[in-house]
């Protein structure tokens, strides 16, 4: 069995996390190193490696969760696009990146990773908050 990976060490309350939204089947976490504000990864509770390994229940319920999430982006922020990312490094459990922008994807990411930030549990509180408001 593979060692617990982050978010199933949050889903178990082992480590602290915004939940934002959770049923079943999946749940969707504030990023603690968000690219924008707002952004959240949906993720599912059964802890598999490769997006593309989920049976085709929780692989399409994935994307119907990123849509009430995307939803609440827009109603939130004044972002003028709202983007999804699957790039499947990072933790080994498979998830989704959702998050708004203002500008193309590659100068959103670029600028992401030249000013990298890690949010405080206040600040990601607050957009819980906010985002679950909405």
């Amino acid at each position: 069995m593979a060692e617990p990976s982050v978010f199933t060490k949050i889903m178990l309350g082992e480590i602290p996390g915004e939940i934002i939204y959770e049923d079943k089947a999946s749940i969707a976490l504030l990023s603690h190193q968000p690219i924008t504000p707002g952004h959240t990864l949906i993720i599912p509770r059964q802890q598999i490696d490769q997006l593309w390994d989920l049976d085709e229940t929780t692989y399409h319920h994935l994307f119907d969760v990123t849509k009430l999430i995307a939803a609440r982006l827009g109603s939130a922020y004044d972002y003028e696009r709202i983007g999804l990312l699957a790039e499947g490094f990072g933790v080994s459990h498979a998830h989704l990146h959702v998050f708004g922008y203002h500008q193309p994807l590659e100068p959103t990411i670029e600028e992401h990773i030249a000013h990298k930030h890690t949010a405080s549990p206040e600040e990601l509180h607050a957009v819980a908050e906010l985002l679950k408001s909405t």
